[in-house]
C-alpha cells in the first residue's frame, strides 16, 4: 500500500511530487558539477608560500589573492555539497510519500 494513501493527501498534492523530484535531481546535478569543477580548479594547498628554486617568498599581494581565490572555491564547494545533501533528503522523502505509478 502507498504511502500516499495512508496520509490521504489531495490528488494535486501528489501529481506535483512528479514535478519536485524532477526539479530536486536536476538541482543535485548542476550542483555535483559545481562541486567536481570547484574540487578539480582548487590548486594544490603547500605548506609554504616560498619558490622552490629561488627561496623567495611570495609578496604579501600574491599570498592574500590566492587565499582569497581558494576560500571562495573552498566555500562554494561547501555551500553545494551541502545543497546535494539536502536535496537529497528531501527526494527521498518526497519519494516516500509518491514512488510514482
Amino acid at each position: 500500500m502507498k504511502l500516499s494513501y495512508l496520509l490521504n493527501l489531495e490528488a494535486w498534492i501528489t501529481d506535483t511530487f512528479r514535478g519536485v523530484q524532477a526539479a530536486l535531481v536536476a538541482i543535485m546535478a548542476i550542483c555535483c558539477i559545481i562541486v567536481i569543477v570547484g574540487i578539480l580548479a582548487s590548486p594544490p594547498e603547500t605548506g609554504q608560500g616560498n619558490n622552490a628554486i629561488t627561496g623567495a617568498a611570495e609578496s604579501y599581494y600574491t599570498k592574500n589573492k590566492g587565499k582569497n581565490n581558494q576560500g571562495r572555491i573552498r566555500t562554494m564547494i561547501i555551500v553545494c555539497s551541502c545543497i546535494v545533501a539536502l536535496c537529497a533528503i528531501l527526494y527521498f522523502v518526497a519519494y516516500g510519500v509518491y514512488p510514482g505509478e
